[in-house]
């Protein structure tokens, strides 16, 4: 077992407060399954499920009936994964208008013979997943929730009364007309769960840069940094004529080439910043396309974008999947998404219990600064909770020594939080610091949780929170 029952529900209970109490386990089960037995086979997590002496049929029933439930609302997942991505994700720049950047890092892999498109945010060496969908790359059937009950994070929700509970956004399989309708809905999606507050930037490779995906963004006020081939043609200006992007934006290694209000496309011509960047070792510069005014803003974002293949190291051949290629043998879309969204649940797991090991077991804080004349505050809650992502290590050059407290989870190489989260929730002998950092967790979700009726705030008070009286 990676991990205690008792902690990983607790876990999905504070990711998912609305969701009922069958839900809570079913999905806690399939959580601690697939920490387990790192594969998608259904086969497989049902071994792992528990009640060991009930027959395997049985115990791959309840599996299958989770993973094709109507009625799991799976947008308060991405609700919270938002709002915890607030927190950890690498400081962007501001621009003019005074809003913080949000990169959201959108790239697809590939399970044969379905794709997951993934949106995430960048935290450290990683960008953790805060919405994502699967389909089928024959049919094109997509797994999406509907429209109608998408939640509003930035809308206070209404005191509960006595009217029906809202539908809950599950996923549907529907038949989209091409792969760019999927794209852009998922987009949409992300656009409407981001606070207005933050300034999202769609940052993606060359597999997204077309005509129709830039106007649709662009239609729909939504920045983007996307790398565009080199082969392209492209304005530097709109009295000029179409020229492939190699010439346009021709620079030799070690420097970077801006070319603003330029335009993308031939016939499209849509508008867009054009910038090059040729990295010193590098067999080709960037070529990207982009709505930001600021060349090193633009740069620093798609820079990040590299930390999503990470990502899917972790998920495919990494530290949560060792089988996540094309061995899974799964025919219904539905039940690849819902396990796509257990694993990333599993990824976020591991994250916040790495970043919690790394603040407990990791270096010593900095010295403290010296005591103001005025008495402060009261520090924080979120002082006692996880770290935030160490530094990302250069692929190249020496790897710096680890701290005392965490070399008894490194093999060699580096450490990424993530593989030590996964360690320390298979240690026997850190239950607490695992307990610490939920409730550190349902601390700081807490003002994101929906008004209850009293009769749910008593159940919760008595059965729910691990550290309630």
């Amino acid at each position: 077992m990676a991990a205690a029952y008792a902690d990983v529900v607790t876990y999905v209970q504070h990711l998912a407060p609305t969701w009922r109490k069958t839900q809570h386990e079913g999905f806690a089960h399939l959580l601690a399954a697939v920490l387990e037995r790192p594969t998608l086979c259904e086969t497989e997590l049902a071994r792992a499920w528990p009640q060991p002496d009930q027959p395997l049929h049985g115990r791959l029933k309840r599996l299958t009936r989770l993973l094709a439930n109507p009625r799991l609302d799976e947008l308060a997942l991405a609700v919270r994964w938002l709002k915890l991505s607030y927190h950890f994700s690498a400081d962007a720049p501001t621009l003019a208008d005074g809003r913080p950047l949000l990169p959201v890092l959108v790239d697809t892999t590939y399970f044969e013979p379905f794709a997951c498109l993934l949106a995430s945010v960048p935290c450290g060496s990683r960008g953790l997943p805060i919405a994502l969908t699967t389909y089928h790359r024959a049919t094109l059937e997509a797994c999406f929730p509907p429209p109608a009950p998408w939640p509003a994070p930035h809308v206070p929700v209404p005191a509960p009364g006595r009217r029906l509970p809202p539908a809950p956004a599950a996923a549907v399989v529907e038949r989209w007309p091409s792969q760019n309708r999927i794209e852009q809905h998922l987009l949409r999606l992300v656009a409407h769960l981001v606070s207005p507050a933050l300034r999202p930037v769609i940052v993606a490779d060359r597999g997204f840069a077309r005509a129709e995906l830039l106007e649709h963004l662009r239609a729909h006020q939504q920045d983007f940094v996307i790398r565009i081939d080199a082969e392209t043609p492209v304005q530097p200006h709109r009295f000029a004529g179409p020229r492939p992007a190699a010439e346009v934006l021709a620079c030799p290694p070690g420097e970077r080439r801006w070319v603003p209000h330029g335009t993308y496309q031939a016939t499209a011509r849509v508008p867009v910043h054009l910038l090059a960047v040729h990295d010193p070792g590098q067999a080709e510069p960037w070529y990207l396309a982009t709505t930001l005014a600021d060349a090193a803003a633009s740069e620093l974002l798609y820079r990040w974008r590299m930390r999503q293949e990470c990502t899917h190291r972790d998920w495919k051949t990494g530290a949560l999947l060792r089988e996540g290629d094309d061995h899974h043998a799964l025919t219904n879309p539905l039940h690849l998404h819902r396990l796509l969204l257990a694993l990333a649940a599993a990824e976020w797991l591991c994250a916040l219990v790495g970043l919690q090991a790394w603040q407990e077991l990791g270096p010593p804080p900095a010295p403290p600064a010296p005591a103001p004349a005025v008495p402060a505050l009261p520090a924080p809650a979120a002082a006692a909770g996880p770290a935030l992502p160490p530094p990302v290590l250069p692929h190249r050059g020496r790897t710096p020594r680890l701290p005392p407290g965490l070399r008894r989870f490194a093999v060699r190489g580096g450490l990424s939080y993530i593989r030590l989260g996964l360690e320390v929730l298979r240690a026997r002998d850190l239950p607490a610091l695992v307990q610490r950092m939920l409730r550190w967790l349902g601390a700081y979700l807490w003002p994101y949780t929906p008004l209850w009726r009293p009769r749910h705030e008593r159940y919760r008070r008595l059965h729910w929170w691990p550290d309630a009286a």
